[in-house]
Order: C-alpha cells, then structure tokens, then sequence
C-alpha cells in the first residue's frame, strides 16, 4: 500500500511540475490593431497606433523611434504619432518600434514632400565640404558648405569639370566637441547679409560650373533660395539671376571641418584584375614592437595597388587585415591606410599611373573594412572590402604573380 501511494504523489508531482512549466513558458504577446503603414500629407499632423497586449504584468508598451520631425505619447492601448510639417521638397520614412517585453512590431510613417515642380536642374551632390567658424562674441557660427559633384582641391578651390553651390550659412548652435555637424532647420537666403540665425548670406553663396582646364565656365547669383537641413540630408532651391531653377540634394553625413578627401571617387569602386606583377618588400620590424612591416605593390597597366600591413610574421603575410586605429596601439594584423606622406602616397591606396608617376587624377586612399591577403605557390591574391575617404566602397580582387624581397 505504501508503494501505491508513493507512486500515485510521485506522479501527482510530476504533473504539478509540468502545468507550473507550462505557465513559465506562456509568453507576453502583443498585437497591432491598425495599419502596419502610416500616411501624411506635407502638413504633418497625429495618427494612433492601436494595440492589444497579453500575459504581461501592465498593458504598457515601450516605444523606439530616433527621427528628429516625429514624436509619440503612449495612451492605454494607443500609441499617439505627431509628426512636424515636412518643409523639404522629397518625401520622407521612418520606422516606429513597439515593444512588449520580448515581443516586438514595427511601424512605418511615410510623409509627402512638397510638389517638385519644374527645375531646370535636379543636381544630386556627390560631396559635402566645408569650413567651421567658431563664433565670437554674440555672433552666429558660421558654417561655410559647399556641395559639387568633384569636390574642392587642397586649397579649396573648385576642380575641374564639376559643378559648386557655394552657401555662407549662420545658426545660433555652436559645434559640440570639435565635431562640426551642420545644424538642423529651415535656412533662408538674406539679401541684407545680416548673418542672423538660420541664414544664408547673399554676399558669399554662389553657383559655378568649372571648365576642363579649371577656368570658371559659368557663375550665377542667387536671387532667391531657401536650405532645408535635417540629419544627413541637406536640400535646396534655388533660384539664379539667369532665371534657372536648381533643386539640390546631398544626403550623407553633414560635417563642415577644415580638411582635405583625397579619393577622386565619388561613387562605389569595384575592380578584378588578374596577371598582376606584384612585389612584397620585408622591412621588419621598424617600430620595434615585435611587428614585421610588409609593402606590397601591385601592378596591372595603369592601375596601381599598394598595401602596407604589419603582422608577426617574416616568412609569409597570408591573413585578414584590419585598419590601423593608431590610437588602439595594435597592430597585429593591420593594414595602414591612405595617407599622403613628405614623399607622396604612404599606406594603402588604388591608384592610376600616368606616363610612369601618380598625378592624383585617378587615385583613393583605402580606409576602414578588411584586406585578405592569399598566397597559392608563386601567386598573390588580395581582396579589399574597404572604403575610400568620401565612403564610397572600395571592392574587388587582384592576384598575380609574386616576388618576395627582404629588405631588412
């Protein structure tokens, strides 16, 4: 009897043990009860996110959402969308996350732009350059931009060939940290040069085409304009004393600091090229921290690949190489990347030769991403997945056949 007994509680037991399992296990759900889409005109306006939750401890959702021109409330059961009046000319998205413990939906919010109209001319801007001026006084920052389709040279004038909108632009916001992001607004275009908040003086903002011997074959004035700002996308319309109407766009990051881009790209690279000569020079270790210095050249006609990389190694550099990040102080496994140097090109670059010498009129320093480096008897394959310093995508494979030099 006994044993009966204690077998039917073992088994009372078990099945105790298996419905509290099976309580632990119902998770929270949640469900969207309105569309999966929200849409609004250029005015803005609220719409409701509806929802139902269950098997959690509130009725309380959590929402992610990190576009500056929308905000939400959540209410019992509804999540409250208010979104700004569109000023650009192009639509605009963005994704709304509501989350219930693990449980997650997503919703997207769509708004018009105003009507393109007719422009004479539709520019898409390849670069973004400028120069930060701190403010003095109780003067305005001024942050001067300018966006073409080359790019400006050492000096900061124009390249040939390309096209330049040139726009002299106040904001009450200083640059934080050394970091000068050109502020969000609405800009209007100031025929008193007053370089008040959210202006662009008629004095320094300009239009100009470049011939292709780095003559100005076109200038115009502004007559009127106006300059949307919000993050990473910058937007104009202009109006020019010729009568032209020019909508301009750049969408990237807005950073108006004193240098210099290097690559002549303004677009994605992607190459294969085969029967290669290339070289490997050893130098050793030449920082003395017990890191072997490879240089490695390869050539195809005119196309030029250097690689320098540092590795442990003196008798092979097969692996995948990383961008040195000089103040991470590793360089196992790391490749330089582009710089100019007293002497030229140093580090890793893609490059066009022109009568035997490199004239910067086909060239990209190669940046953040990876190397791998392959050897197979005599022959070298490298493989770049990397970005130039505008951030375009630098992509694609070179092999050839190998000399390995000790120069140590």
């Amino acid at each position: 009897m006994k044993k009966i007994f204690s077998f039917m509680l073992l088994a009372s037991l078990l099945v105790v043990a298996c419905d509290k399992g099976g309580d632990e296990n119902v998770k929270p759900t949640l469900k969207i009860t309105s569309e999966s889409t929200i849409e609004l005109g250029i005015e803005g306006g609220t719409a409701e996110i509806t929802y139902t939750v269950a098997n959690g401890a509130s009725t309380t959702v959590n929402i992610y959402e990190t576009t500056s021109w929308l905000d939400t409330t959540v209410e019992p059961s509804k999540v409250i969308v208010t979104v700004d009046a569109n000023d650009g000319m192009s639509p605009r998205e963005a994704k709304i996350t509501v989350k219930y413990y693990d449980a997650s939906e997503e919703i997207i919010v769509k708004q018009a732009g105003k009507s393109s109209g007719d422009y004479d001319v539709e520019f898409v801007g390849k670069r973004f350059e400028g120069i930060y001026y701190e403010p003095t006084g109780s003067s305005m920052a001024n942050y001067y931009v300018i966006i073409s389709d080359r790019g400006v040279a050492m000096d900061g004038t124009p390249k040939a060939g390309g096209t330049y909108y040139f726009f002299d632009m106040y904001s009450a916001t200083a640059a934080e940290d050394g970091y000068p992001l050109l502020p969000e607004g609405n800009y209007s275009y100031d025929t008193t040069n007053s370089y008040a908040d959210l202006t662009f003086s008629e004095e320094l903002s300009w239009y100009a085409v470049m011939g292709a011997n780095g003559e100005y074959s076109k200038t115009d004035e502004f007559t009127s304009a106006s300059v949307s700002v919000t993050k990473n996308r910058f937007e104009a319309v202009i109006e020019l004393a010729s009568g032209e109407k020019h909508h301009v766009v750049y969408e990237g990051e807005l950073l108006t600091a004193v240098g210099y881009i290097y690559s002549t790209f303004t677009e994605d690279v992607e190459f294969a090229v085969e029967d290669a000569t290339i070289s490997a020079n050893l130098y050793g270790d030449i920082l003395e921290i017990g890191q072997q210095n490879w240089y490695i050249e390869a050539v195809k006609g005119s196309d030029l690949f250097m690689i320098e990389v540092f590795t442990p190694s003196t008798t092979s550099f097969d692996g995948i190489y990383q961008m040195l990040d000089p103040e991470a102080q590793d360089y196992t496994n790391r490749f330089i990347p582009g710089m100019i140097g007293e002497d030229g090109l140093v580090g890793t670059w893609y490059a066009k030769v022109t009568d035997g010498s490199i004239k910067g009129d086909v060239m990209a320093p190669m940046g953040d991403g990876i190397i791998r480096l392959t050897t197979s008897g005599n022959t070298l394959t490298i493989e770049y997945g990397c970005k130039d310093d505008a951030g375009n995508n630098i992509t694609g494979k070179v092999s050839g056949a190998l000399t390995i030099n000790d120069m140590r």
